[in-house]
């Protein structure tokens, strides 16, 4: 029952009459204040439309697309000298890298051409550097065994001796015959004239070849050497650099052994061989070391596959030179191998090897033996290099992608089993909201990142892959996965990309 109020006169009546003028105004300014602070508010960012076709773009993905170098004096440094006890953990780094099998695994590098074999009543040369010893031999069978691996393995061709050459291949073949492997004859013979090969009593620096070597005088040894050899799969030179593509189809043309041919890639160079400014993570999001990059490439595999050979970028980073100090063990490369990589796939390279050299600024997987057992740890640009493996199995197809705002990249590919996959990365300084077409789904889309923790590109901690990270113990993923379901609105379904980051989409 409500209770009258008692009457508080004619002060009281004009008191309240007051207050309430007061707060009317007090409302109507507010309403002002809000209507002006709306009109003055920017409008929300609309998505960024995403086009993917269902054109093909290149051919499928093949087996072992992503594989890792080494050097011949590292194997035992990765996977220890007893091949009965083998690196469990640094085995199965490698077969997250392919998940279904045919890992390529390349072993040379500068090692190549200072490795040789002893060889019965021959002296120990100069400019031997490591001696394949058959404890080498049996640890690196155990490795290429467990992984069921595709080995691509580098043959002197620096010291110009058919006995050299000749020892090597047969104790690779007497150990690991059953393995699938290619010879890979020299690495960046255009060097052999430029660093010394050994030096001599007195100290003098010894050079490979003379200054006047040329790349056709390259060609004719390597014919003559590999003519000589045993019949083998041969694979070569491993040229350096992009730049020798004029000299190509003459080697194409002339080596009728040649069943591969090798090239080395990378976008950014080490202080180790400028001296100049260090590279900055900003570098490897710019045309020349995606698109124009790739697209060279493509004018490689375009002049091979006429002359019906392979071409494979078998030693590759993002930066040369044993890598580089606050550049190679950040996030920043993870986001960059994400993205070439199906810029190689789109123009046709049979595979890629990425560099990696224990110890050194390059560990993308580094090793250590403890009374524990085996560690490993694995630097950010590894899970870029899982993520993409991961996310096309042999046989998937890219797929066409329409262009990207400024700081925005993307790709597609659908898989044999009928799976469509939309990576967008952003490494701009804002979030961005994509629409990603949902033609032809048939429900939600699944969506996880590749992320990193506080500082962005130059992040060297708290990587992770859909919430989880690579088991220092195991070599797998371990924690708890992290994603989200989003359904389509308008036919498409609208994710939000982090800086710094790269959501993956997922639906069939």
């Amino acid at each position: 029952m409500f209770q009258q109020q008692p009457d508080q006169g004619k002060r009281g009546r004009f008191a309240r009459s007051r207050l309430l003028r007061l707060l009317g105004l007090a409302l109507m300014t507010a309403g002002i204040a809000v209507a002006a602070a709306s009109a003055s508010a920017p409008a929300a960012k609309p998505a960024v439309k995403i086009t993917v076709g269902a054109t093909t773009v290149g051919p499928p993905v093949p087996s072992g697309f992503v594989g890792l170098a080494t050097e011949y004096w590292n194997v035992e440094q990765e996977v220890g000298d007893n091949p009965k006890k083998p690196d469990t953990a640094f085995e199965q780094t490698l077969r997250n890298l392919s998940p279904t099998g045919g890992f390529s695994l390349r072993i040379g590098g500068d090692s190549t051409d200072w490795t040789w074999f002893p060889i019965p009543g021959m002296r120990q040369p100069r400019w031997v550097r490591f001696t394949m010893t058959p404890t080498w031999a049996a640890v690196t069978d155990r490795l290429v065994d467990d992984l069921g691996a595709h080995l691509i393995v580098g043959i002197n061709m620096e010291a110009g001796s058919l006995k050299v050459a000749s020892a090597e291949i047969h104790e690779i073949r007497s150990v690991m015959g059953r393995v699938p492997t290619t010879f890979e004859l020299g690495n960046e013979p255009e060097l052999y004239s430029h660093f010394a090969f050994y030096h001599d009593t007195a100290g003098q620096a010894v050079l490979g070849r003379p200054k006047t070597y040329s790349l056709i005088d390259m060609t004719d040894q390597w014919n003559q050497l590999a003519n000589a050899l045993p019949d083998v799969r041969f694979a070569g030179p491993g040229y350096t650099s992009l730049n020798a593509l004029p000299f190509v189809d003459r080697f194409l043309s002339e080596s009728r052994r040649l069943s591969l041919v090798t090239v080395h890639v990378y976008p950014l160079k080490s202080t180790r061989c400028t001296r100049g400014t260090p590279p900055q993570e900003s570098e490897l999001f710019t045309s020349s070391s995606l698109q124009t990059l790739a697209s060279t490439v493509a004018s490689w595999t375009s002049l091979t596959h006429q002359n019906g050979v392979g071409l494979r970028v078998d030693e590759m980073n993002s930066v040369t030179c044993g890598g580089q100090p606050g550049l190679t063990n950040t996030f920043g490369p993870a986001l960059w191998a994400l993205n070439i990589l199906p810029l190689y796939a789109q123009a046709g390279v049979n595979g890629v090897n990425i560099q990696s050299r224990p110890y050194t600024a390059q560990n993308l997987i580094q090793t250590n033996h403890t009374r524990a057992g085996w560690r490993m740890i694995v630097e950010p640009e590894y899970y870029g290099l899982m993520a993409f493996a991961q996310l096309t199995p042999p046989g998937s197809k890219m797929l066409a992608v329409g262009t990207m705002p400024s700081g925005l990249y993307a790709w597609a590919d659908r898989t044999p089993q009928g799976q469509t996959h939309v990576v967008v990365t952003n490494v701009g300084s804002t979030a961005s909201t994509v629409a990603v077409p949902a033609a032809g789904s048939s429900g939600a889309a699944e969506v996880e990142m590749l992320s990193a923790g506080a500082g962005g590109l130059r992040a060297t901690s708290g990587v992770n892959l859909g919430g989880q990270r690579i088991s220092e113990r195991t070599g797998r993923l371990t924690g708890t996965p992290s994603s989200k379901h989003v359904a389509a609105t308008g036919n498409a379904f609208d994710v939000t990309v982090a800086p710094d980051s790269a959501a993956i989409v997922t639906y069939s």
